[in-house]
């Protein structure tokens, strides 16, 4: 009898840790996969997505997993579906190479904000002596700038494009010192401090115009193109796996002045603690961009 009952507890116990170990499982295949979002080391970028991932965690308890890459990469893996989306690519002129590469295995999501690339200068400089692109063949202005024209990594589509711009506009003896977006910045800054010319290849948003003053030359080739549009892409079947999220991406848009401002402030922080403020901060805002495109476009931006 004592045998029996012993053996009654132990199976009763052995439902029960079963019927644990089943639930936890049943749980544990309930919980959605982490979406892979990529992104590039690009300051923008970098608020874009923790704002993103901040968003998503919050109103959808959706993991986010955050997979950093050069650009091309980016458009690869998102071709090959090993990642989810990327929220970078601007259009139609930066990335277009990349983008009509890979534009029938993957689907645009929306676009999240616009902006700006070209040939920049600080405005210490004179327009008399540099107004225009074409301004650069001049030969004092080629001395003054050592031929130098100061870019970020090797192969993206501003670097790829500037190279177009020196066969275009026929800037013989010039060359691009490519380096990360920091190195390119450190040597800019360098220059300023002695009072030496620089030519940088710059883009809007970005901390660069509020930290130095800085304008944009006249492209009459249009090489650079005009406004930009930055998109945000996922891989191929992806809106129709996710719907709720790329309907977060289709309403997801940050104004350009508060992206400037948090770009800035991250230099002095970091961008977890100002992403972190600013979703604080804006909740009901973001938590609209998950209704339908309807509701969330009445949403002030």
């Amino acid at each position: 009898m004592t045998h029996q009952t012993l053996s009654s507890k132990s199976l009763i116990g052995w439902l029960a840790a079963t019927a644990l170990g089943t639930c936890s499982l049943i749980a544990n295949a309930a919980d959605p996969e982490p979406i892979r979002i990529g992104w590039v080391n690009w300051s923008d970028t970098e608020i874009t997505v923790k704002l993103a991932s901040a968003a998503l965690q919050d109103n959808l308890k959706q993991p986010v997993k955050l997979v950093l890459a050069d650009i091309g990469i980016q458009f690869q893996a998102l071709a090959n579906g090993n990642i989810d989306l990327i929220p970078m690519v601007w259009l139609p002129s930066t990335h277009k190479a990349f983008h009509d590469k890979y534009r029938d295995k993957i689907e645009d999501l929306g676009v999240l904000y616009e902006g700006r690339i070209g040939m920049a200068v600080p405005t210490s400089i004179p327009e008399s002596e540099i107004a225009s692109v074409e301004d650069l063949n001049k030969p004092d202005v080629k001395a003054k700038l050592g031929g130098k024209i100061l870019t970020s990594e090797v192969g993206n589509g501003q670097y790829k494009l500037t190279e177009l711009a020196l066969k275009e506009y026929k800037l013989d003896g010039y060359k691009m010192v490519a380096s990360s977006e920091s190195g390119m910045l450190s040597e800019l800054d360098r220059n300023l401090k002695r009072d030496k010319w620089s030519l940088v290849n710059a883009w809007s948003p970005h901390w660069m115009f509020s930290k130095w003053s800085l304008r944009y030359l006249d492209d009459p080739k249009k090489i650079f193109g005009g406004a930009e549009q930055i998109h945000a892409f996922g891989r191929q079947g992806f809106s129709a796996e996710h719907p709720e999220v790329a309907r977060f991406f289709a309403n997801f848009k940050i104004p350009q002045a508060d992206l400037e401002k948090l770009m800035f402030a991250a230099r002095e922080s970091t961008a977890d603690k100002v992403v972190a403020d600013y979703y604080a901060a804006n909740k009901p805002r973001f938590a609209a961009m998950f209704e339908t495109a309807t509701a969330a476009s009445g949403v002030t931006q």
